[in-house]
């Protein structure tokens, strides 16, 4: 019942099948055989220990006894489909349907696979540590956006209609780094800094509610650097949510457009100079616990930081935030994507952001747990001005939420997640409901 590793949202891929299919192959060779034998847990134990991610163990349901076997943790197939609802409704997004493949592959210390696919977003990264390199990783990458729909943005949950236009990006990627397990037992846990070049093609089209006085953004070759690293010591309980210890990573971005000048509506138009050189910083920490003064392992508190800032970014180039699944901490990466409970998926672009989360998790049963959680983010997004046109606006957007993450049918896992952001505006009225169900599982 291992969490798919998540997120983004979705239609079925159209391409790569034949590459990933390749990598996948080769990427299978040498899978190790688990080797622990199943224990007894015993959850009336004074002594009860929580299950850990991968662990086989023998235990009683409804007065039967079951076996949970072992699980290879360098090699997962997972997904992952759910649906966002959002209330008062966004123009447009009342539902938004998620969905992603995941998959992992690290049958030793020098190979690893990782990658998230949509087909829509796509974001994968081979990489192996040749002999006689030591730590010295080098890599490829692939990164992708191509939404077959226009994209509108909403602002207090009234969409631009229009600067509604298609966009979208391909960037494959060349990397050099240093990677190093911290312990042999979980294979997610350790370290990775990588240098990412990402020479790439961004594009964009009207759509049929573009104004005519629209003038879109060059579709224009790009090229970025991006600065990788990521580091990982948590330990993860067997829906794969984090029991104990930490994780933080950074990512520092600086892109290139070849050819760009000033886009947008006549009420909005954009400095296409200032936008051709951008620079952006994003870093996180999420870490695990138990409660103080209680000796307990069913009783955790999970709390984490996410951050970013840019200089000369739009739409195109800027950190995403917005509500959807939570996955702090959950697996190698899934935490560099910042998640703002009680608001629309993407549906901010700030220059600079930051949000803190407090969560206390209940074990229900080994396999069930009750989550209350709450936090606040600060941004500047743009707001509607009095003058009708946009401006961007210091926020402050506080919430407070409850999950349930429990195993579901056929060894899956379900979540249902609901969050109120208190100071967010949607067409006028100000609070926002978020109801986020997730369904996942391994193949």
């Amino acid at each position: 019942m291992q969490s798919p590793r998540p997120l983004v949202y979705t239609l079925p891929c159209r391409f790569l099948i034949g590459a990933l299919v390749l990598v996948l192959a080769l990427a299978d060779a040498a899978e190790p055989a688990g080797s622990r034998q199943d224990a007894l847990l015993d959850p009336d134990s004074p002594d009860y220990r929580t299950p850990r991610a991968g662990e086989g163990f023998r235990t009683s349901v409804f007065g039967e006894e079951i076996t949970v076997p072992e699980r290879d943790l360098r090699h997962i197939n997972a997904w992952k489909l759910g649906v966002q609802i959002e209330t008062p409704q966004p123009d447009d997004r009342l539902a938004l349907p998620a969905g992603a493949l995941y998959f992992w592959r690290q049958p030793d210390s020098q190979h690893l696979y990782r990658a998230e696919i949509t087909g829509v977003y796509n974001n994968v990264f081979w990489g192996v540590k040749p002999e006689d390199w030591g730590n010295f990783e080098a890599g490829l990458t692939f990164n992708s956006f191509t939404l077959p729909s226009a994209w509108n943005e909403v602002y207090d949950g009234i969409k631009d209609s229009q600067q509604e236009i298609y966009w979208g990006y391909v960037r494959p990627g060349l990397s050099l780094g240093l990677r190093e397990q911290l312990d042999e037992e979980h294979p997610d846990n350790m370290w990775q800094l990588s240098y990412i070049l990402e020479p790439g093609y961004f594009y964009s089209g009207r759509s049929g509610s573009t104004s005519p006085d629209m003038v879109l953004p060059k579709s224009t070759f790009e090229l970025r650097n991006r600065l990788s690293f990521r580091y990982d010591a948590i330990e993860r309980n067997i829906l794969s949510l984090p029991h104990a210890g930490s994780a933080f990573g950074a990512d520092f971005v600086y892109g290139y457009r070849a050819n760009w000048a000033d886009w947008g509506t006549p009420g909005l138009s954009f400095n296409g100079g200032e936008g051709q050189n951008y620079v952006n910083f994003n870093a996180y920490w999420v870490g695990a616990g138990g409660v103080p003064f209680v000796d307990s392992d069913r009783h955790r508190l999970v709390s984490w930081v996410h951050a970013g800032v840019g200089h000369n970014l739009d739409r195109f180039s800027a950190t995403r935030v917005g509500g959807g699944p939570s996955a702090m901490g959950m697996e190698f990466g899934s935490s560099a994507m910042p998640v703002l409970p009680g608001t629309s998926i993407w549906e901010f672009y700030p220059e600079h952001y930051a949000i803190g989360a407090l969560e206390y998790r209940y074990e229900l049963t080994w396999f069930s747990y009750l989550t209350a959680h709450g936090g606040v983010g600060y941004l500047d997004p743009y707001r509607p001005s009095s003058t009708g046109t946009l401006a961007r606006s210091e926020e402050l957007l506080p919430w407070m939420g409850a999950r349930l993450s429990t195993g579901f049918l056929g060894d899956s896992m379900l979540m249902l997640d609901y969050a109120h952001s208190f100071n967010l505006v949607n067409e006028g009225t100000r609070g926002g409901n978020e109801i986020m169900l997730w369904l996942s599982g391994e193949f």
